[in-house]
């Protein structure tokens, strides 16, 4: 596709010098009569024509105006100009004697001639070359941007599974059926992690159920049913998302979580349109504990919040505040 622009840009370039030089001709019958009578003078033109635009646009323009040496660009540019009027005028002077009667005004014109078509190869080149930076700056900065996005999921998922092993771990002495139970949904957890949420993004019903099924793994961890509240509201089907965007908030609360003096310990509601998905998290929390700090500020949130600002720039608004011994996360994403 690019090639393609640039042999359209070079064909438009030609076909107006083209058709300007014949105007300039037109406009004087002595050399309409000259190139009648010589019409190989038409393809030496054309060649002066070619040697000027090319010698700037393959070699001064990269040499000089890439290296920033406008200066010495400038100076080349005009000697060069001069030259290539004299040795055109000169040529033709030798070739065709009858040119000799308007040789004199055609030095100037050749010299303001000559620098304008190098001038147009130069801005050609240079046209080009800024096309070329700006596709390897955006192709180095999507490479860059996917990087760091496969760094901070891979950054959240071991987070999570050591987590859960461990409690996996305190369940085997106290009992093997609900430890057996939580291997199992770790397991659809881990599916879903591992082979279902590689691409960009997910539908949201997967998302949903990813949560749901989080939140059931976690619940077998606590005495109470009523220790977890979670409330879904989703009205839209086709809608999709970015895997895992909910996990640090979600995992963050139960890593966090004190028992309080009413039930539930943790609320989790989640509302889903086509036009807005906005999950709200709570947790009580002890602020005795010294680990309320990374609570608040940890790296799992952290890297949550990068998450977003890549991927949904300014689309997003996320508040995280904590109130006595209340700990919320209010995060919403516009969708469009």
């Amino acid at each position: 596709m690019q090639k393609l622009l640039y042999f359209i840009v070079h064909f438009l370039f030609w076909t107006t010098f083209a058709a300007l030089s014949w105007m300039s001709i037109s406009a004087n019958p002595g050399e309409i009569g000259f190139l009648s009578a010589n019409p190989e003078a038409a393809v030496l033109l054309g060649l002066w024509g070619i040697i000027n635009f090319y010698a700037f646009y393959g070699y001064f323009q990269p040499l000089f105006l890439d290296t920033r040496r406008y200066f010495s660009y400038l100076i080349v540019a005009v000697s060069f100009s001069a030259v290539m009027s004299l040795v055109f005028v000169g040529g033709f002077w030798l070739l065709y004697p009858e040119f000799r009667a308007f040789a004199t005004q055609k030095l100037l014109e050749g010299v303001v001639g000559s620098f304008l078509i190098s001038q147009c190869g130069s801005l050609l080149r240079g046209f080009i070359s800024w096309n070329q930076n700006l596709q390897n700056k955006t192709a180095l900065e999507n490479q860059s941007l996917r990087n760091e996005l496969a760094m901070l999921k891979a950054q959240l998922s071991p987070h999570f599974l050591f987590n859960t092993l461990n409690n996996i771990d305190t369940l085997i002495y106290r009992s093997q059926d609900e430890a057996s139970a939580m291997l199992i949904k770790l397991a659809g957890l881990l599916r879903y992690m591992l082979y279902e949420s590689d691409g960009k993004e997910v539908p949201i019903e997967k998302e949903v159920e990813y949560i749901c099924q989080l939140t059931e793994l976690q619940r077998l961890r606590f005495e109470h049913p009523e220790y977890i509240e979670l409330k879904i509201d989703s009205t839209a089907n086709e809608l999709t998302i970015a895997p895992l965007l909910f996990l640090p908030f979600i995992e963050n609360a139960f890593k966090f979580v004190s028992k309080p003096a009413n039930m539930p310990a943790i609320k989790i509601h989640m509302d889903v349109t086509d036009q807005l998905v906005r999950l709200t998290c709570q947790n009580y929390f002890s602020p005795e504990k010294e680990d309320t700090k990374e609570m608040r500020h940890g790296i799992g949130l952290a890297n949550a919040r990068r998450r977003l600002e890549l991927l949904y720039a300014d689309a997003f608004d996320l508040q995280i505040s904590t109130q006595d011994n209340l700990f919320e996360v209010d995060l919403s994403i516009k969708m469009t």
